[in-house]
């Protein structure tokens, strides 16, 4: 007990300053507690966690290494050694110092469970179902078991589908004795017995007969609300229309008539029974009616959309089996629309059924509301329902059939809509939106159709004018902002795009849903730094899932929330094999090589990048999970259009193409850094890319890189295939071979890749039209980044020659012809120079202000550019987007002056 009080003394201090955040402190005090006590583990354990907590991670590991060696079985010090380790990553060394520990204090429940939980953490489903075995064996908790029998299951969903699968019969069994021993007591513990059924074929009846029977009745099923849904499914699934439908018709009726799901599953029993010739004289189908109407009819004062929306499913679906009441469905979207016209859901609600409506009825349908409703927006209401009018205008093609006058009428018609609706938003929050704010959107979405009809940038630049002033007024509209950064892109001004995405508050996993909108194809700005931040900051939510998901999964485990489990790990998966991460990734990597502005650190940093994780089988791009949100934006275009984010990209969306390519140069150039000879790996790699380029220059349908990414593919092939012909030239001459190639020869054939290669690096002079583009930005650091590869590579061919040949002299025409190769690549790095000195001297504010701000606003068409109270905003905003461009060209002019060699 005394030693015990010693140590809670010495160890105080120590936990007092770490509290605090007195890392050094707390370092000094562990330091002085070993001198008096070397073989204190704890103290030494807490002096490695100061050493993580200062950064010191290396340290930290060393430190942990020490004390595991030792093999320590205490909990504080285990405690904080997990602390360390799990901030590292190193789950694998959390598993062993709880296995031994928990093998050395078997009635430790404590222990067991740790090993357990630190087994959970990187999914070890067969261990976890060993020590789950094991604790139950010794403690007697039913809770235990449920853990053993939840870590077999997961192994069953995890069975190829070609293999027997053992699991769930297993789990089943058990599962089946904890139920006769009456120990399934609660709705998690159901739920994992109805998972462990419906995994396996044929199963329905068995896991309805569970759910309808005594534990379902224990557990009070009927009160959750996925059990509920999952009933009537499985009473579908077997048969029992009638039983079916007079459960979605007791919660319709009773809980919930806007459950939409309920509603759907009771469609299924009225129209899975009946063949569809039998269709017009069923009773189903007149029960069906009956049971809307009256849905609908017990609505109050505040109806539910759901009743509504029921009765044009169902006509809908009888339109669709038997061909009838085309024009009841139209007459039900209309009645729709007088109920829910002024809600913003109402295009959402209805455009699926006015997309599967006739192009004439679909007109009718916009032709009868602007009878009925007219212009006025007087009100709130009235301002919202006319929206919603102008959106279905837009869905059914309306706007299509315009010209550029007829569309720039429209801007500025909806314009004047979004500045008379202002002022019944002046008493909203700040984080309110203003009522007309998708009038605004909406001109937008028409001068863009304008900028696309007329490739004039002018458009682009006028709706970035009208959406800045609306965004004055509602801060928040992430809307507003989404256009504002795309439009941004296409006018190639990276810094004004990323003040605006830096104010989105973009947070967990929107980084890997929308952070595309921002790093798709960063590299291309010419601003190294900038875009580095982004891709950082996106990627902060790779890291958590890392730490944060595993321990989701714990607490699923500690709480037996068995229904959640499945979900949590399939969320970690997602984020560990995101297509958007492995994007981000490569850009990451081209961006930090870049950094690199001398060829001696190129060299040096493609010998020290580590490549593991830089894949590109085809295995490893199949399992990529493409998480990307591209249906956030609002889209008002038809159907059979392409939607406006698809539209505002900058050039096609990065995917696997893209994603072997940059994957492929860096292993390529890595190989060559190191003189490497020639093996199976570095063939593979140079045929993967010729095949890349191959199937790029003759597939237009699946065009996924730029012309300029094309032609880093195919220098860079070129490049690789002068290296796979020097290298063993070289070392034939060094072996006295009797068939070594003559070295002429092999000048010859290196000469015509490095032509061929040279030939693609001529480039045409820019020419500005008062805009630089995304596209003139993408061409002057496609050029850059060439030349840094290329550097490199020469750099390489003539090491090669250098340290690898016995007789230099031997292959001096390879020299000459790698030497001439770089004068021509001196030549393209030049000749960007020159356009970029050309387009900074139009890009200087005095030329923005006397040039392209004179022409934009003198005789505008666009009503809020003529406008005098504008005047102010507009200079901002372009002055702004000049020193972007500014920006992106010094860093670019600095870039190519690094680099030429």
């Amino acid at each position: 007990m005394a030693a015990n009080t010693d140590l809670d003394k010495k160890l105080r201090p120590i936990y007092d300053a770490m509290e605090v955040g007195n890392y050094k402190e707390g370092i000094l005090l562990c330091n002085k507690a070993l001198k008096k006590q070397p073989d204190l583990h704890i103290v030494k354990a807490l002096k490695a966690l100061a050493f993580e907590r200062c950064g010191r991670m290396n340290d930290a590991l060393l430190l942990c290494k020490e004390i595991q060696f030792a093999r320590p079985t205490d909990e504080p010090t285990l405690r904080t050694l997990s602390m360390v380790y799990r901030s590292a990553s190193k789950y694998e060394e959390m598993i062993k110092l709880y296995e031994h520990a928990s093998k050395m204090n078997p009635k430790n429940e404590n222990l067991a469970t740790q090993w357990f939980m630190s087994l959970a953490r990187v999914l070890d489903f067969k261990g976890q179902q060993m020590v789950a075995l094991q604790l139950h064996k010794n403690f007697k908790k039913s809770n235990h078991m449920f853990w053993a029998i939840m870590s077999i299951t997961l192994q069953g969903q995890n069975v190829p589908a070609n293999q027997p699968n053992l699991f769930y019969p297993l789990a089943e069994r058990m599962m089946a004795k904890l139920n006769t021993e009456g120990k399934v007591q609660t709705i998690e513990e159901l739920q994992l017995y109805l998972i462990i059924l419906l995994g396996q074929k044929d199963r329905h009846a068995d896991a309805l007969a569970l759910l309808e029977g005594e534990i379902g009745v224990k557990t009070k099923a009927v009160e959750n609300v996925e059990l509920r849904h999952l009933r009537i499914e499985l009473l579908i699934k077997t048969g029992r229309w009638k039983e079916a439908r007079d459960a979605a018709t007791q919660i319709l009726k009773e809980i919930n008539s806007d459950d939409w799901r309920t509603i759907l599953q009771y469609f299924d029993t009225i129209f899975l029974p009946v063949a569809d010739a039998d269709l017009r004289t069923s009773e189903n189908l007149a029960e069906a009616r009956a049971f809307t109407s009256e849905l609908v009819s017990s609505e109050g004062k505040n109806p539910k959309r759901g009743p509504f929306l029921a009765q044009i499913e169902l006509e809908k679906r009888v339109q669709e089996k038997i061909g009838e009441n085309k024009e009841k469905v139209l007459d039900l979207l209309l009645g729709y629309f007088d109920k829910f016209g002024s809600k913003t859901c109402c295009f959402e609600d209805l455009s699926t059924y006015i997309s599967e409506l006739g192009k004439d009825d679909a007109m009718t349908f916009c032709q009868k509301l602007k009878e009925k409703y007219g212009e006025k927006a007087d009100t709130v209401k009235e301002i919202c329902i006319q929206i919603n009018i102008v959106r279905f205008e837009r869905f059914t093609g309306m706007h299509a059939k315009l010209n550029s006058t007829e569309s720039m009428a429209l801007v500025n018609q909806f314009w004047k809509r979004y500045e008379d609706a202002l002022p019944l938003g002046k008493d909203l929050e700040e984080t309110e939106r203003q009522y007309g704010d998708d009038y605004a959107i909406m001109a937008a979405h028409l001068l863009f159709d304008i900028h696309k009809e007329t490739k004039s940038y002018f458009p682009l630049l006028n709706a970035i004018f009208m959406l800045e002033h609306a965004l004055n007024a509602s801060k928040h509209n992430y809307q507003l902002k989404l256009v504002l950064i795309r439009m941004y892109e296409l006018l190639g001004a990276f810094n004004c795009a990323t003040a605006i995405y830096n104010t989105m508050g973009i947070k967990h996993v929107q980084h890997d849903t929308l952070s595309h909108f921002i790093t798709d194809r960063a590299t291309s700005f010419g601003l190294f730094n900038e875009a580095l931040t982004q891709l950082y900051s996106a990627h902060e939510i790779y890291h958590s899932n890392e730490a944060e998901t595993p321990e989701m999964i714990l607490q699923a485990y500690k709480y037996c929330t068995f229904s959640k489990m499945q979900e949590f790990i399939e969320f970690q998966s997602r984020l560990e094999n995101s297509l958007q991460k492995m994007i981000a990734d490569r850009e990451m990597v081209r961006l930090e090589f870049m950094k690199e502005d001398s060829v001696s650190r190129a060299i040096a940093w493609l010998q020290e990048l580590e490549i593991t994780n830089l894949k590109y089988d085809d295995e490893f791009c199949k399992s990529r999970i493409d998480n990307r949100d591209t249906s956030v934006m609002l889209n008002w275009n038809p159907k059979d259009s392409p939607s406006v984010e698809f539209l505002t990209r900058a050039a096609a969306q990065p995917n696997r193409v893209w994603m072997t390519l940059f994957t492929l140069v860096p292993r390529i150039l890595k190989h060559m850094a190191h003189l490497t000879p020639i093996d199976a790996e570095f063939e593979k790699l140079v045929q993967t890319l010729d095949s890349l380029v191959t199937s790029q220059n003759t597939s237009s349908s699946s065009q996924e890189l730029t012309a300029e990414e094309l032609k880093v593919a195919q220098v860079l092939s070129r490049v690789a295939q002068a290296y796979q012909l020097l290298y063993p030239a070289i070392v034939a001459q060094n072996s006295n071979s009797p068939t070594k190639e003559d070295p002429a020869k092999t000048a010859a054939a290196i000469k015509e890749q490095l032509t061929a290669a040279g030939t693609l690096l001529k480039r045409e002079p820019l020419k500005s039209t008062g805009v630089l583009a995304w596209q003139t930005f993408h061409s002057l650091t496609s050029t850059v980044e060439m030349a840094a590869y290329l550097n490199v590579a020469n750099q390489c061919l003539l090491n090669l020659i250098s340290t690898k040949a016995h007789k230099k002299t031997t292959f001096k025409a390879a020299t000459g012809v790698v030497q001439d190769f770089m004068a021509q690549c001196r030549q393209a790095l030049q000749s960007a120079q020159t356009d970029i000195t050309a387009l900074r001297n139009v890009v200087r504010p005095d030329r923005i202000k006397s040039g392209l701000l004179y022409e934009l606003c003198d005789g505008s068409a666009v009503d809020f550019v003529r406008s005098p109270t504008h005047q102010a905003l507009i200079e901002d905003k372009i002055l702004k987007i000049g020193a972007s461009w500014m920006n992106s060209l010094v860093n670019l002019q600095q870039e190519a002056a690094s680099r030429i060699v």
